[in-house]
């Protein structure tokens, strides 16, 4: 009776032993998994940086966002308010270079990043000098901030314009030819896409 208890008391105490080392190799891993699920990517929380959007003001044409920005109120444009930041380029360079503006650049503080900018289109061309153009407004054809005068009359929130010809996106169809502003006179013309001519980009509107 005595040897029976004595060896069941044996296998209990092997049993034991083969529990506990059991427990020992469970519970790291369990511990591991459970702090791998509860510690999300830092990654995953940080949020995306958006640039600043227009800032319109209906009783004017255009107005100065305090940013490097100026907001065109009646297209909704967001224009570079350095306009002669950016060298005179021929079409391809300047389209990766209005392209590869961004914050920190041409005085800007909008929060823009490479890609939120680019050369504007033919329409938006002709729609930012028709009221100048019919006010008899020239060199540059551009209202001032009130949209009532011509730029020359100010006040203007724009710095370094110049009566000359800026690049648009809008290529003529089948051709090696481009169209540009020519706010000297406040028309569209078009030209080589290896001329070196002016870069005013701006963010917004549907290229």
């Amino acid at each position: 009776m005595g040897e029976r208890i004595g060896n069941v008391s044996r296998r209990e105490s092997v049993l034991i032993i083969l529990l506990g080392l059991a427990t020992s190799f469970i519970a790291p891993a369990g511990t591991t998994f459970a702090s791998m699920k509860s510690t999300p990517l830092a990654s995953a929380r940080m949020p995306l940086a958006t640039a600043a959007g227009p800032c319109i003001d209906k009783a004017k044409r255009y107005n100065d966002c305090g940013n490097g920005t100026v907001t065109d109120s009646l297209t909704g444009l967001i224009w570079l308010k350095q306009t002669d930041c950016l060298a005179t380029k021929d079409w391809e360079t300047a389209k990766k270079a209005a392209a590869g503006l961004k914050n920190g650049d041409c005085m800007l503080t909008d929060g823009s990043a490479p890609g939120d900018w680019r050369l504007p289109t033919q329409a938006e061309w002709e729609a930012t000098m028709k009221n100048a153009l019919a006010q008899g407004c020239t060199g540059p054809t551009l209202t001032n901030d009130a949209g009532t005068g011509c730029m020359s009359a100010g006040p203007s929130s724009f710095t370094g314009v110049e009566s000359d010809y800026y690049w648009s996106s809008t290529t003529v169809e089948g051709q090696q030819r481009a169209y540009f502003g020519d706010i000297d006179h406040g028309h569209l013309l078009n030209g080589n896409l290896f001329n070196t001519l002016r870069v005013w980009p701006v963010r917004g509107g549907k290229p």
